[in-house]
């Protein structure tokens, strides 16, 4: 015999079977459809970069052309052989046959007219050069130095100019000067030959012959350097 304890007030579940389990069903549903979205929503996030691009590098390598094989060098060509000429046959002598001349008439040759010969030019005769002028004498020499000398004497004493200084110190003296000019009155030097005894006197007649102008000599004298001798008188006193 069979005993049956439980709960006295425990009743048993209604039996409605059907309803449970299409809401357990719907549940179900949500919470898949929610984690699969969660789940993309997941793997979106922690999907990890693309890897870069790693560019391929292509080496090329420049080949070098085998080089052509060198071309057999040909062989030297055969020496020729001359064929070894016939002998010539000997010519026979040709009979010889004599010509007799026939004499040309003679032709009187008629002489050619001679060209006009132009008689000879006179010869071209130069006049006689001009005698050289005669050499002056002595004496028309020395005339002509002594005008000469004398114009310049008094040129020399005409440009003399005195000095403020031999005025104020009241100078006076006479300096005689040498000096020696060329054909074309070029003068050469010129010096003091005698002193008046004031320094002031003889540089004063001293530079007034040597800023002088002296005429060419005449055709009379000598066609060489000469000397001349002046004497030149200054006075700084009143008169």
């Amino acid at each position: 015999m069979n005993t049956i304890v439980g709960n006295p007030t425990w009743t048993p579940p209604p039996l409605n079977t059907d309803k449970e389990h299409f809401g357990r069903a719907l549940l179900v549903g949500a919470v898949l459809e929610a984690l699969l979205v969660g789940g993309l929503i997941w793997v979106g996030s922690n999907t990890p970069p693309p890897k870069p691009v790693v560019k391929k590098i292509i080496a090329i390598h420049m080949v070098q052309p085998v080089p052509p094989k060198p071309k057999p060098v040909p062989p030297p060509p055969k020496p020729m052989v001359h064929p070894k000429p016939l002998p010539r046959p000997v010519p026979l002598p040709k009979p010889v046959v004599h010509h007799v001349p026939v004499p040309k008439p003679l032709i009187a040759k008629t002489p050619l007219p001679l060209a006009p010969v132009a008689p000879p030019r006179p010869p071209v005769v130069l006049p006689p050069p001009p005698p050289p002028p005669p050499a002056p004498s002595m004496a028309a020499r020395q005339v002509a130095l002594a005008e000469y000398a004398a114009m310049v004497r008094a040129q020399v004493q005409a440009d003399a100019h005195v000095p403020e200084a031999i005025r104020l110190m009241h100078l006076s003296g006479t300096a005689v000067i040498t000096f020696r000019l060329a054909p074309s009155g070029r003068l050469q030097w010129a010096k003091v030959s005698r002193s008046s005894g004031a320094g002031p006197i003889d540089r004063a007649a001293l530079k007034s012959v040597e800023e002088g102008e002296y005429p060419p000599f005449s055709k009379d004298m000598p066609k060489h350097a000469t000397n001349f001798t002046v004497e030149v008188h200054l006075s700084g006193r009143a008169s």
